[in-house]
């Protein structure tokens, strides 16, 4: 009977295992998705933050333009 019992046990902690590596397999699947996510999430930040200097750039010069133009007609009036 404890030959018997043995193997029942071995064969129990065997189906545990295997249990535990499919979940750790669908785990890794799960934050392998997420690491991709986060990864275009990057992608676009960094386009935003790019698009964000451009502008204020853009924004800065236009200000110096208009500065010279205000300038440029209160000599002239």
């Amino acid at each position: 009977m404890s030959e018997n019992t043995e193997s029942h046990t071995i064969k129990l902690l065997q189906e545990m295992r295997r249990e535990m590596r499919e979940g750790f397999a669908e785990m890794n699947a799960r934050f392998s998705d997420v690491d991709a996510r986060f990864d275009d999430v990057n992608t676009r930040i960094d386009g935003m933050t790019h698009m964000m200097t451009l502008l204020a750039g853009h924004s800065h010069n236009m200000e110096e333009r208009l500065t010279e133009v205000e300038n440029a007609q209160g000599d002239t009036h």
